[in-house]
């Protein structure tokens, strides 16, 4: 299974390689030049011995695919390359400027100070549930009154910060070939729910979904396997 997702993912460039290498035997093959000495005596030598007809012909064609899959490969695949590394590169620094937004929010919204140590710390998925599942009252711990303390415009500037990474991850998606079918599944999913983040507000039955996502995220909390450790996010978006 994992060596057909392999392949179902990287076949062009598979491709590229079969054709490469197909044309440099047919090349050596069907060359006029003198054999290389240490191949002669060898099983290599029949195998390399010219066509009895045609080797002209075949060896003009060899090097037309060899020079015409160096140009693709230069003026094609290597700056979509660049391009795609670029963008991931660009993409990773805004979800850590989303992180370090949305952390300072949380703090503040329980009145928590908002350091830039204390944030570089709860980046960390384990840093982040110790912190908040820490109890501060009774009946509350720290990420329940994060909640309480969410007021209208805290929640609109955390809906601003999530749009500005949707419309990043929008432009990245349409820009970049994503051959992996489960990245790209998975970041669509991601985008219509920062989409629908737009409605988000401080009412209660909009704090639920806001609240669900964001410990999901920070925390790494899935319904499905519960705390798995992993930054999915982050992970989805170095495979792209």
């Amino acid at each position: 299974m994992i060596m057909l997702a392999f392949i179902r993912r990287n076949a062009l460039d598979l491709l590229l390689w079969l054709l490469v290498m197909g044309s440099l035997f047919l090349m050596f093959k069907s060359s006029t030049d003198p054999r290389p000495d240490f191949i002669k005596g060898t099983a290599l030598e029949d195998v390399f011995r010219p066509f009895t007809t045609g080797n002209q012909i075949t060896f003009d064609i060899a090097v037309g695919v060899i020079v015409s899959l160096f140009i693709y490969v230069l003026v094609v695949r290597l700056p979509a390359w660049q391009k795609k590394n670029r963008l991931k590169a660009h993409l990773l620094r805004r979800y850590d400027d989303l992180k370090e937004q949305c952390l300072m929010h949380f703090l503040w919204a329980c009145n928590e100070p908002a350091e830039s140590t204390l944030i570089d710390r709860l980046k960390s998925q384990e840093e982040f549930r110790t912190f908040f599942k820490e109890r501060v009252s009774k009946d509350q711990d720290r990420w329940h009154a994060v909640l309480n303390g969410l007021t209208d415009d805290y929640v609109q500037s955390l809906v601003r910060e999530l749009d500005l990474f949707r419309g990043e991850l929008d432009y990245t998606l349409t820009t970049v070939e994503v051959a992996d079918e489960k990245v790209f599944s998975f970041l669509r999913n991601l985008t219509q729910v920062l989409q629908r983040s737009r409605h988000w507000s401080d009412r209660d039955d909009q704090l639920k979904p806001l609240s669900q996502f964001m410990w999901s995220m920070f925390a790494g909390w899935s319904f499905v396997s519960g705390y798995t450790g992993r930054d999915h996010v982050n992970e989805m978006i170095r495979a792209i």
